[in-house]
């Protein structure tokens, strides 16, 4: 008796129930609908006369014409401006300055200080505000230790424009930095040998052969945070508001929520001015960018970069560079723990006599500060598996598919981090007005974890768009081939081996989502607050001491989640 065994060839391969065709255009179809379409509300908004929840109305200009003869718009986009260029100028020196150190040089520590240096872009933005404050504003614990003890001079004012920069630019100079040593680490130093050979110096060939090949790292750097410094809205809110110091973010921030009655289609003019400036400086960056062949130095065979010797400056560069980081990130860290855990700091009373742990008492005790949290940690849980799940179908797509359309969709993943915080929250409440007028889905936490995932599509993208680079075709075509469909392979083949990538992507959306705030702007009601938003109101308000200890709580989380997904999966800051 013989049994009968099932040949390979009579297996088939489950196939899906939607064709090929129609999956993809309904996932691009989707991927448009969430990013592009709440924009459209704003832009149409911004050309009514009057609120979109408000019955009649008509097509108008006047929203623009009030925007554009307002003094103080003028006002603030002369401070949001200037604080740019600021910011941009230091940030691209200071940045461009450590990479070359840390890369090129034999400065003692310098992978030690690589990796302290991209710190500021891990800790949570406003707790680190909030620590510089601490410590740096006139009434700081530095500042005024400093004047009653020392006769150096206090150049700084963190109460002015130039004094909220000098903070911007430790936060942004790890962005240049991370680029522009990228740049170096992929150039060719046979051409920096060939003019030493020639008899230039060390410095004189780094800076007259290599600096000059960074310049697309530079523009793409600088393009970057001028952009990001044009929107910034916790820095103005928390330092600017005591001297009526307005920033665009501030200037539309204040006229939606502090003016009777709120000037709404004002606020939606400015936005759509604001999106309309960063997404021209995004298209220039991305044609500066675009020539970047003309500076290609690495063929097929690339010469190591040889280090240069610091000599006498070796060890005042190290001090230097050591002083710069306890200056802009240990001190300021220790400035909010001392707040969070004092019942006041103040260089005039020892802090160890005025230890306390009230601040976090009132977290646990106040409504407020813990449904913010838990608030927070739901948001960040549930919104970074959903749109990690939802990335991961578009990015195949994208890069995995004969879809006519689907060089858009990289477009429609980056474009969210170009956008404005306050235009995104703006823009998903115009949407939530049009779509359901009773306000419930707006009024719900749904609404704002969708506007935090949106606007962090980018950073999950980057998870996947190296990993399907780097995964081969074989795989998926031989599924094709054996007569699975196109999404049959992807679910079952590309999808599977894509889980690392979906692990990294999962660990920077809660991250990004756990410490995001401006869009929440427009959409937070009672009973869904959020932790970054929570602190901002409360700090403007004059609530110190627990709100420090809520971001001490935030930095904890972030730190503790970013280190298990350094240890099991590799994650590290991104821009």
């Amino acid at each position: 008796m013989t049994a009968t065994v099932a040949h390979p060839e009579h297996v088939r391969p489950r196939r899906s129930w939607l064709p090929t065709t129609l999956t993809q255009y309904l996932l691009w179809l989707g991927g448009l609908v969430v990013v592009v379409g709440p924009i459209v509300p704003v832009v149409w908004a911004s050309l009514w006369s009057t609120p979109l929840y408000e019955a009649g109305g008509s097509l108008t200009l006047a929203n623009y014409g009030d925007l554009f003869t307002d003094a103080e718009w003028w006002d603030a986009v002369r401070n949001s401006v200037t604080f740019a260029v600021l910011t941009t100028t230091g940030a691209v020196v200071l940045g461009t300055g450590m990479a070359v150190l840390f890369t090129r040089t034999d400065l003692p520590a310098r992978r030690l200080f690589g990796g302290a240096v991209l710190l500021p872009v891990a800790v949570p933005g406003l707790p680190l505000i909030l620590g510089w404050a601490a410590i740096y504003a006139p009434s700081g614990y530095v500042t005024r230790w400093l004047e009653e003890n020392t006769p150096v001079p206090i150049f700084w004012d963190l109460y002015s424009v130039p004094g909220m920069a000098m903070l911007a630019v430790g936060i942004a100079a790890p962005v240049v930095y991370l680029l522009v040593r990228g740049s170096l680490t992929t150039q060719d130093a046979a051409l920096e040998q060939a003019a030493r050979t020639a008899g230039a110096t060390p410095l004189r060939a780094l800076v007259s052969v290599t600096v000059p090949l960074l310049r697309p790292a530079l523009l793409n750097s600088g393009l970057i945070v001028f952009a990001l410094a044009l929107e910034v809205l916790g820095l103005p809110l928390i330092l600017g508001s005591s001297r009526d110091i307005d920033f665009i973010s501030t200037f539309l921030y204040d006229r939606w929520l502090n003016t009777s009655p709120p000037e709404q289609g004002l606020v939606s003019a400015g936005a759509v001015v604001l999106l309309a400036v960063v997404t021209v400086l995004l298209v220039l960056r991305d044609r500066m960018t675009g020539d970047a062949a003309r500076f290609q130095t690495v063929g097929g065979k690339a010469t190591g970069a040889a280090s240069i010797e610091l000599g006498p400056l070796r060890w005042p560069l190290f001090g230097l560079v050591g002083v710069y980081l306890t200056a802009i990130l240990v001190l300021p860290l220790v400035g909010l723990l001392l707040t969070a855990f004092t019942t006041t700091l103040t260089p005039f009373v020892d802090p160890w006599t005025v230890l306390s742990t009230d601040h976090f008492r009132t977290i646990v005790e106040d409504e407020v500060f813990s449904r913010s949290i838990r608030n927070s940690l739901l948001v960040s849980v549930i919104g970074a598996a959903l749109a990690t799940a939802a990335i991961a179908a578009l990015s195949v797509v994208a890069h995995r598919s004969s879809f006519r359309h689907r060089g858009s969709l990289q477009y429609v993943l980056l474009y969210p981090r170009a956008m404005p915080g306050l235009v995104s929250g703006m823009a998903f409440f115009w949407a939530f007005v049009v779509l359901d007028p009773s306000g419930r889905a707006r009024a719900s936490l749904w609404a704002v974890g969708l506007a935090f995932a949106v606007r962090s599509l980018a950073l999950g993208y980057s998870a996947f768009y190296p990993a399907l680079a780097a995964l081969g075709e074989d795989l998926d075509r031989a599924a094709r081939t054996a007569g699975a469909d196109w999404w049959t392979s992807m679910r079952t083949i590309v999808l599977r081996l894509l889980r690392p990538a979906m692990a990294v992507s999962f660990v920077l959306l809660f991250v990004a989502m756990l410490n995001d705030y401006d869009p929440a702007v427009f959409l937070v009601t009672p009973g869904t607050e959020v932790m970054g938003l929570t602190m901002l109101k409360l700090w403007v308000a004059g609530t110190a001491g627990p709100v420090a200890a809520l971001g001490v709580i935030q930095v904890v989380i972030t730190f503790t989640v970013l280190g298990v997904g350094r240890a099991l999966f590799g994650v590290s800051p991104r821009v």
